[in-house]
């Protein structure tokens, strides 16, 4: 997955202009340090590595050792490290998850996982949306104007679950050929750069400008929840 190594060296980059007292700072996360969204991103990155090696083996495992309550434990525990001690966990993190996946072959990227009763497939799609996302999280540079294009349209394809309940939301994009509805009901548009529809999306700032035909933005639903919880 090229486009996750590329998302993964994103990260680690923009580290390289933090020190070490910026760790502790708020991140777009509500009670989230950066510090907190880095370990986030190195367990998850492992969280996936152990996917991808029980679908090797024929298994399916839970994502996270201890579950939930293991997975923020984890976070709330680690994001006290050192700047220099999380990026090192993440980089370790990333690259073994690169390597599990280099040596799949086609046949075991099919298989099915713990993971939202999916594929070892779309848990690469899944980290993909991790790394870009929570990269905009850490508030270092990176805005949602960023985003590659091709993420920016797998973003909304991926969240139009996220219709408001008797809603058929229409987005328009304004600098791309790309309008896409979803839901049922009272139709709403909501038209604007094709990044900012992403990020209105998935609940983050948006850099420019959107304009829609009712009062208001709707209020969108909950985030796709994964199934296997």
């Amino acid at each position: 997955m090229p486009r996750v190594s590329r998302a993964h060296a994103r990260v680690l980059a923009l580290l390289d202009r933090l020190v070490d007292r910026h760790k502790d700072a708020d991140s777009a996360l509500p009670g989230w340090t950066r510090g907190h969204v880095l370990k986030h991103l190195a367990d998850n990155a492992r969280a996936f590595d152990r996917q991808a090696r029980a679908a090797l083996q024929g298994q399916v495992i839970d994502m996270y050792d201890g579950g939930r309550s293991g997975r923020d434990r984890s976070v709330d525990e680690g994001a006290t490290r050192p700047l220099a001690q999380l990026r090192a966990e993440l980089k370790l993190a990333q690259q073994a998850l690169e390597d599990t996946w280099s040596g799949l072959t086609a046949e075991v990227w099919t298989r099915r996982v713990r993971f939202r009763h999916a594929t070892v497939r779309d848990t690469a799609l899944a980290r993909w949306r991790e790394a870009e996302i929570h990269a905009v999280d850490l508030m270092a540079g990176y805005r949602p104007r960023d985003w590659p294009l091709d993420f920016a349209l797998h973003a909304v394809e991926f969240l139009s679950t996220r219709a408001p309940a008797g809603t058929r939301l229409v987005l328009q994009a304004t600098d791309h050929e790309f309008t896409q509805a979803m839901g049922t009901g009272t139709t709403v548009e909501v038209c604007g750069a094709v990044r900012d529809l992403a990020a209105w999306m998935a609940g983050r700032t948006i850099d420019g400008h959107l304009h829609t035909n009712t009062v208001h933005l709707p209020e969108l639903g909950p985030w796709p929840p994964d199934p296997a919880d």
